[in-house]
């Protein structure tokens, strides 16, 4: 399994650990380090591969905005999630100015953060593979992902919104059809409930299925990810 890197950045010990735990329990994500300030986050990059890091504002001697902003100055290919008990405008806007993919309010609940980090892991999704030059539907597509915020409660009794939320990941990862049986498989679910899910999808605009025929049996139903549009 390919790994993202995470550096939490946090001066509180017990929410450094809170952030350990909600983000090893998300696939993909990994945490490479946890440092308490600024400077000792700039020299564990300099030391060790990070594709993320988690950056309070509040922080001993070099603050949160100032190191996202040195981060930026050299040109490094981290991107940045801040979480902060800070609501104040000036520094939402200095986080959004110097590059933050995204901006989490103390105290959040797990599915808040867990939402970024999809968003997150499906943008690199996106940009893997692409070569030098991208078109502008692509580069539409990754500012959609980003901004995007996964599934209200409203969902149909007895559907969980986490899995919802993987088989979306799964479908705009794979950009083909899969069946309510490929779908089941993949996420070990039965084919009656990916049906479910799948044929949500479908009803709030955000899949399309179609009949694909063989020469032997009935058709078979495959589902496919709309493309979002601004």
């Amino acid at each position: 399994m390919t790994y993202i890197n995470v550096l939490v950045v946090e001066d509180d010990p017990m929410v450094a650990e809170i952030h350990q735990n909600f983000i090893n329990s998300v696939d993909n994500f990994r945490v490479a380090g946890i440092v308490n300030n600024g400077l000792k986050a700039l020299e564990f990059i300099e030391r060790r591969p990070v594709r993320l890091v988690i950056l309070d504002i509040f922080l001993p001697g070099l603050d949160g905005i100032a190191t996202l902003e040195k981060i930026r100055e050299r040109g490094e290919n981290i991107d940045v999630i801040v979480v902060s008990a800070s609501r104040d405008v000036s520094t939402v806007a200095k986080a959004i100015q110097a590059g933050a993919f995204d901006y989490i309010v103390k105290p959040f609940v797990f599915e808040r953060i867990r939402s970024s980090l999809l968003s997150f892991r499906e943008m690199m999704g996106h940009l893997k593979g692409t070569t030098q030059e991208i078109d502008q539907q692509t580069i539409d597509t990754l500012f959609q992902v980003r901004n995007r915020k996964h599934y209200d409660s409203k969902l149909p009794k007895g559907l969980n919104p986490h899995v919802l939320e993987r088989l979306e990941t799964m479908l705009s990862g794979t950009n083909v059809s899969l069946s309510s049986a490929e779908a089941a498989e993949a996420l070990e679910i039965s084919r009656i409930t990916a049906r479910r899910y799948l044929e949500f999808l479908v009803s709030t605009g955000k899949a399309v299925m179609e009949q694909e025929y063989h020469e032997v049996g009935r058709p078979v139903n495959k589902y496919t990810l709309m493309k979002q549009t601004p």
